[in-house]
């Protein structure tokens, strides 16, 4: 009875002390965005900057108290599933928020988001292998909300002219850039450059739009007019009048992204100090995201970063019991020992492994001597009997032990000395696969990889003759660490590359 009620006090604190730290700037519900950068295409040339802006508007809009999906180098499944999840997420938000800087068409008056791996070699490709923008916006105006659209995707676009190329007579239907839209009440929908025309990718870090976004957005007391107005001006300087942001509004009401005294609009010239990410905020974000999960490492992950947290007293008495109910004897089913064969069965077993963190294989093999190392760790953590086997009882207890979350991934190829860095991702594999995307895209020269976890943070740290990569509690911790073994290595003038926390915080990447 005392235990009972010790739990619904603390779970009313709990509930307290959320309402109390969530401001709707900031609440993780209250602002919802997706952000999705895709450079390295497969059948049009790469985007130098589509990446670094993708990733920099996530950092900004985090900031900023934005819920962020942030995808890079989607393919066509992974981005309709992005967009998906986004629209999951939006049910009650007051804002939403989509960034796409990529490859876009216009096809008849419509509008295309390409993902890495579009073909378009005929009209029904659009449908097949390409996102419509109407699929985005519709998803967004389903409920009443402020919502707002950057599309940086008005590049020279090979995949077009191919299209046209094919259609012959009916060519004029593919044009330049992309088509004016309009959006239901309440939307802001803002494009790189006027309609039918194409947008710069850049030669900095940023395209021309992008770099400007990033100036203005976090500037206080600027509603997101002023913001598109001051944009305007920037890049119509940076670009000598040849690019001409452009947006259409039917917003009814004023939107900041940081309310507060500044000036009312803008010219793009004042530099202003980035907004302070709020300690707090980011404990909430990440108690929220695992507080309802069956798997015991991430209330340990959250004691190891928090030890005197808000909640530590709900994640010690959730351990406890995950912890009491692993020692329980599993309640046993008819072909809980029978030895899987099924291959689809036997991916699972080996993808969920991967996912917690047990298997560090290749998922490209088949069940390996790898998969059944993983198993029997597997086994003996969770107090099972150590068998090694593929069982189906092994596969029901790794269903109910659910995932770990977000991801990030650093991944290094030595030969060719590049790097990749991902953060927010939903799966270890993803987070994985969007790192080498950036690398070289492929894995046996990408070798050397760090997954990293909940709020576990990472850095990777280079030298003449060495490298390093290291992962800690806090982005200081692992940079120290990394930079340490790099010199302990015998590598010389050893700085740090990159470095990141799995949600996102600390990001940082030398040029």
């Amino acid at each position: 009875m005392l235990r009972a009620l010790r739990l619904l006090l603390l779970a009313l604190l709990a509930c307290l002390v959320s309402a109390l730290l969530a401001v709707p700037q900031a609440s993780a519900s209250s602002r919802v965005a997706l952000v999705i950068g895709n450079s390295t295409y497969k059948f049009a040339p790469k985007l130098n900057n589509s990446i670094n802006d993708a990733g920099d508007v996530a950092a900004a809009l985090e900031r900023l108290g934005f819920d962020v999906i942030l995808g890079l180098d989607l393919d066509y499944t992974s981005m309709r599933e992005h967009v998906l999840r986004f629209s999951e997420q939006l049910s009650g938000a007051e804002a939403g928020l989509f960034y796409f800087a990529g490859h876009g068409l216009q096809v008849a008056g419509r509008n295309y988001l390409a993902p890495i791996d579009a073909q378009i070699t005929s009209e029904a490709d659009l449908d097949f292998r390409t996102i419509d923008l109407d699929l985005v916006l519709r998803n967004m105006t389903r409920e009443s909300r402020t919502n707002i659209v950057f599309l940086d995707a008005c590049r020279d676009n090979p995949l077009a002219v191919n299209l046209a190329r094919r259609l012959g007579a009916r060519s004029g239907a593919v044009s330049r850039g992309l088509a004016q839209v309009t959006g239901g009440i309440g939307t802001l929908i803002a494009f790189a450059t006027e309609p039918g025309n194409v947008a710069l990718d850049g030669d900095g870090r940023n395209s021309p739009f992008t770099g400007a976004l990033l100036d203005v957005m976090e500037r206080p007391g600027m509603h997101v007019g002023d913001v598109m107005i001051a944009v305007r001006n920037q890049v119509l300087k940076q670009t000598s009048g040849k690019q001409v942001p452009w947006d259409h509004s039917s917003l009814t009401e004023k939107f900041y992204f940081v309310r507060g005294s500044g000036p009312a609009s803008g010219t793009g010239d004042e530099a202003t100090k980035p907004k302070e990410i709020n300690p707090l905020d980011l404990e909430l974000a990440f108690w929220n995201s695992i507080k309802n999960s069956k798997n015991a490492r991430l209330f340990e992950t959250y004691l190891a970063r928090y030890p005197n947290g808000t909640f530590a007293e709900l994640a010690k008495i959730a351990l406890e019991e995950l912890r009491t109910a692993a020692l329980k004897p599993p309640t046993e089913q008819p072909d809980d020992k029978t030895v899987i064969s099924d291959p689809a069965l036997l991916r699972e077993i080996r993808d969920r492994l991967y996912e917690l963190n047990f298997f560090s294989g290749s998922l490209d093999e088949p069940m390996g001597e790898a998969a059944y190392l993983a198993i029997r760790e597997y086994e003996t953590m969770s107090k099972l009997a150590v068998t090694g086997q593929p069982t189906h009882g092994l596969l029901r207890r790794l269903r109910e032990s659910g995932g770990l979350r977000p991801w990030g991934a650093i991944v290094y190829a030595p030969v060719i000395s590049k790097y990749g860095i991902a953060w927010t991702q939903a799966t270890r594999k993803e987070a994985v696969a969007s790192a080498r995307a950036q690398c070289s895209g492929e894995a046996s020269q990408c070798s050397a990889e760090l997954s990293f976890f909940g709020s576990e943070c990472a850095a990777f740290a280079q030298g003449s003759g060495a490298f390093a990569l290291a992962a800690r509690d806090t982005p200081e911790q692992a940079k120290t660490a990394a930079l340490a073994d790099c010199r302990a290595q015998g590598g010389r003038s050893c700085s740090i590359k990159a470095a990141v926390c799995a949600n996102g915080a600390g990001l940082e990447r030398a040029n």
